[in-house]
């Protein structure tokens, strides 16, 4: 398969997003603004994944991380900014809906010197125009399927696998109404050999909508539903751990979607900032953040996790949104989806 990243999209857009903290309602501990060896994290991924990554980064600096991992960190301090609370140092997070949103208030800064010159070489699409941002990883979706229920003859191969009748209302697809789904079913919708036909003609055959990819995958274990479509990286894990999974990234492309990381502005601890960055552009971090997350690396030579599975280059993926097209998008594609899927 062939790398087909669409470069006029390069610069990220966001859609409008809803300010709500709910799943955020606890803070993170104060950060210790009186010295330079604490730094404050935020990120969307799992703590427990991130984990390896603050422990390594901590025992060779000396540097402690405070860490908030949840969702919707992006929304979150947007709102801290607008209140002139001062917490995250580094912000991690997926979905390019909240990047143009962060750059536009100037929440973010520039990357430190050191760090925009100690990313590996990778493809431009990785790294911001603006100076703000670089990605380190990216996830894209799939297709699935319980090996010890499903026949081979049945076995999903791409998208339009489960507009079989075989599939009706035995199969997961991701959520509709999260930023970061909306994006995977822009993309889709926006392909000549899928569109929006195909995305009604999926919602005909009853899909079964999973809370989150890590719920459509347990459902799929335990037998709930027979397979689905979702990200590559909750599936991946699971088959590492032994689960009777097989996963197929369709050939004619599939969707794609990248971590950004940033410095925040005005962070109260930048020195320590710098170096947490500086140690998410090295090898050490990228490769147990590979292991840990499930993500394909976005830096060359990083192996995927487990052995065999294909690494990015690899990947033939649907080209980037347009950053006004999604912006545009988002007040249609919501009712949409609602209605295809009869939610």
């Amino acid at each position: 398969m062939s790398v087909r990243l669409c470069r006029s999209g390069l610069t990220i857009a966001v859609l409008l997003l809803a300010a709500s903290l709910t799943a955020c309602s606890q803070g993170p501990p104060a950060a210790d603004t009186s010295t330079e060896g604490t730094l404050t994290w935020y990120t969307d991924d799992d703590a427990q994944e991130v984990d390896p990554v603050v422990r390594e980064f901590t025992k060779q600096t000396g540097i402690k991380v405070v860490l908030l991992a949840t969702e919707f960190v992006a929304q979150r301090l947007l709102s801290e900014s607008a209140s002139n609370v001062a917490s995250a140092d580094v912000i991690s997070f997926a979905g390019a809906p909240s990047v143009l949103k962060l750059e536009s208030a100037g929440v973010l800064a520039k990357l430190p010197v050191g760090v925009s010159t100690a990313l590996p070489e990778q493809d431009p699409v990785f790294v911001s125009k603006s100076g703000n941002w670089f990605s380190n990883q990216a996830s894209s979706w799939g297709v699935f399927y319980n090996t010890d229920r499903v026949d081979a003859r049945h076995a999903p191969t791409d998208f339009k696998s489960f507009l079989d009748p075989y599939w009706k209302g035995e199969f997961s697809i991701p959520i509709s109404t999260n930023d970061s789904s909306i994006e995977g079913y822009y993309q889709i919708a926006q392909q000549p050999s899928l569109g929006k036909e195909f995305l009604t003609t999926l919602g005909k055959n009853n899909p079964v909508i999973s809370s989150s990819s890590g719920q459509g995958v347990s459902d799929v274990i335990v037998g709930n539903q027979l397979g689905g479509i979702t990200n590559d990286n909750a599936v991946w894990q699971q088959i590492e751990k032994g689960a009777p999974l097989a996963f197929a990234y369709p050939p004619e492309g599939t969707t794609f979607s990248q971590k950004y990381n940033a410095l925040v502005a005005n962070a109260s601890h930048p020195k320590a900032a710098e170096k947490f960055l500086e140690f998410l552009v090295s090898k050490d971090a990228a490769t147990l953040l590979s292991a840990s997350t499930g993500k394909l690396s976005t830096f060359p030579g990083i192996p995927s996790k487990p052995a065999g599975r294909p690494t990015i280059s690899d990947g033939k993926f649907f080209p980037l949104p347009n950053p006004q097209d999604l912006v545009d998008a988002q007040a249609t594609m919501k009712p949409f989806l609602k209605e295809a899927f009869n939610e």
